[in-house]
């Protein structure tokens, strides 16, 4: 059995930047100090960044409220013209058909007279002169037409 010799522990030595009479004391206020100061610093660096964070929410809040109002009153525009603009072509819709079945009862009443002519005379260039004379009568107007321009400012 080997008997090793044991060595007391080396007092630790201060640091080299220590100052060569430290109060311990007065070292720990130092700290608490220093301590207290970065708090303090750091508490009002993060004041100035939350009023400067909550000034561009703000301004941001704002712009994003004129965007709503904007797209509000261009929503409402869009809406007129559109509802004008489908106006107008239900108009045109319908004096196209009005104009279909007119065209479609002239058609009818042109046979018709042809027919009687031909029955009548018994010869065809009667009833294609009827057709002819026919051809160069006017056609009422259809009734989109007696109304008038639809009603609207005019803008698509």
């Amino acid at each position: 059995m080997s008997t090793q010799a044991q060595t007391p522990p080396q007092p630790r030595r201060p640091s080299v930047y220590a100052p060569a009479n430290t109060n311990p004391l007065r070292l720990a206020s130092a700290t608490v100090q220093a301590v207290d100061q970065l708090g303090v610093a750091t508490a009002a660096e993060i004041e100035r960044t939350a009023d400067e964070i909550m000034r561009g929410a703000t301004e941001i809040a704002a712009k994003l409220r004129e965007l709503a109002n904007a797209i509000r009153q261009h929503t409402e525009i869009a809406s007129e013209q559109v509802a004008g603009f489908c106006n107008r072509a239900t108009s045109v819709f319908e004096g196209v058909v009005e104009l279909q079945q007119k065209l479609a009862a002239n058609g009818q009443a042109l046979a018709a007279r042809a027919a009687n002519g031909h029955a009548n005379n018994g010869q065809g260039n009667n009833g294609q002169a009827a057709a002819a004379k026919l051809d160069e009568e006017p056609l009422e107007l259809p009734e989109f037409m007696k109304k008038g321009p639809a009603e609207g400012d005019g803008r698509l």
